[in-house]
C-alpha cells in the first residue's frame, strides 16, 4: 500500500470538495461535548478528541424502523442516504465498526446494517498518546481496518493507505494528496500510556469474590453497554397506531446490564442477579467473543468507565485481582 502527505491547510479545500459527493462526518465540540455530525467546513472539526457517542449509530442505529404494516401489507423503508466518509475516527472506534461487521455481515446477514455501512469510508487518525486516564486501547492488539490513516506530522498529515478502497481514493485526489516513500515508524503506531490492562485471560477469574467490590457499585443503568462502540445486543417490538390495524415492527438498542433483557415467557429471567448481568459483560468483552472470534469485542475506548456514574472501573479491578 502506498503513503502520501496532505498539507494541513488543503484539509478544508478537500472537505468541500468532498462534500459535493459524500455526506462527511467528523469530531466536532459543542458545548463542551464532542460527537460525529456532518460537516462542511474543516474549521469545526477536532480530530484529536474523542466523540461520547459511538460510531456504530450510523450502522447499527438506536431505533430503526424494519417494516411497516398497514392491513396486512408489508412495506420495508428505503435507503436514500449518500455515501458517507468518517473523518477522524480513532482506532478504538475503527476496530469497534469491525466487530459490528462481524456480527451483522459476518455471522448473520443485516440488510439493515449493511444498507447504512455500504458505500463508507473510514479515514482514521492516530492518537499519539491515550486520550485520559481511563483508555486502555494498547492492552488489546487493535488491527488496522481503516481505509487511510492520519498521522499528524505538524504542518503535514502523513497519509497511510491500508486499504484498496483508501488508496484508489487517495489517487483520486492527487490535486490534494502528495505520494510519498516516508512511512508512518513503529513509534508513531504505538498508543502511549494506554496500555494499562495487565490482563489478557481472566477465564479464571469469573467466581472471585473480588467482583463484589463492582457489583454494589453498580446502578444498573446500561449505560456502559449504551455507550458501548461493540455491544450489539437490541429487542424487536411491535408498535401498533391507534387504529390498530397498522403499525411497525421497530428495532431498539437494548442491554444485557438490565433485568428485562433475558426475560422469557412466564417471567423467568435468566440474569436475575446484579453480579450476574455485571459479570456477564465485562466477560463477554474480554473473554467469550475472543474464544469465539480470536479477538476482544472490548476495543478499550473507556467510555464504559469514563461516563459510569459511580466511575466504576474493573481495569483496576482485574489487575488487582
Amino acid at each position: 500500500m502506498s503513503c502520501f502527505t496532505l498539507r494541513k491547510q488543503d484539509l478544508d479545500r478537500l472537505v468541500k470538495t468532498l462534500g459535493r459527493e459524500w455526506d462527511i462526518h467528523a469530531p466536532v465540540k459543542k458545548q463542551g461535548v464532542t460527537n460525529f455530525e456532518k460537516v462542511k467546513d474543516a474549521g469545526d472539526i477536532v480530530l484529536h478528541e474523542h466523540s461520547y457517542l459511538p460510531l456504530k449509530r450510523m450502522f447499527f442505529r438506536p431505533r430503526e424502523t424494519l417494516f411497516r404494516f398497514d392491513r396486512g401489507k408489508l412495506s420495508v423503508p428505503e435507503n436514500k442516504e449518500r455515501k458517507k466518509i468518517i473523518l477522524g475516527a480513532k482506532r478504538c472506534d475503527l476496530n469497534s465498526i469491525m466487530r459490528q461487521d462481524i456480527m451483522f455481515l459476518g455471522e448473520t446477514n443485516d440488510v439493515y446494517y449493511k444498507n447504512q455501512r455500504e458505500n463508507t469510508l473510514l479515514i482514521g487518525y492516530q492518537c499519539k498518546s491515550a486520550f485520559d486516564k481511563y483508555c486502555f486501547c494498547g492492552s488489546l492488539d487493535l488491527e488496522d481496518c481503516q481505509d487511510l490513516m492520519l498521522y499528524d506530522r505538524g504542518p503535514v498529515f502523513l497519509v497511510e493507505a491500508t486499504s484498496d478502497k483508501g488508496e484508489s481514493f487517495a489517487k483520486k485526489y492527487m490535486k490534494f494528496f502528495t505520494e510519498t516513500d516516508s512511512e508512518p515508524t513503529n513509534e508513531e503506531k504505538i498508543i502511549k500510556n494506554a496500555d494499562r490492562l495487565r490482563k489478557k485471560d481472566i477465564s479464571h477469574l469469573y467466581d472471585s469474590g473480588k467482583w463484589k467490590e463492582g457489583v454494589d457499585q453498580c446502578l444498573s443503568c446500561a449505560a456502559c453497554v449504551l455507550l458501548c462502540p461493540s455491544c450489539y445486543c437490541f429487542d424487536i417490538e411491535d408498535e401498533n397506531d391507534m387504529n390498530l390495524k397498522s403499525g411497525r415492527r421497530v428495532r431498539n438498542h437494548s442491554s444485557c446490564q438490565l433485568k428485562s433483557f433475558t426475560k422469557v415467557a412466564d417471567g423467568h429471567i435468566f440474569r436475575e442477579s446484579r453480579e450476574d448481568r455485571f459479570k456477564h459483560r465485562i466477560f463477554h468483552q474480554l473473554q467469550w467473543f475472543r474464544e469465539r472470534h480470536g479477538m476482544n469485542l472490548c476495543t478499550g475506548c473507556g467510555r464504559c468507565i469514563r461516563f459510569c456514574p459511580t466511575r466504576i472501573d474493573f481495569v483496576e479491578m482485574i489487575n488487582r485481582m
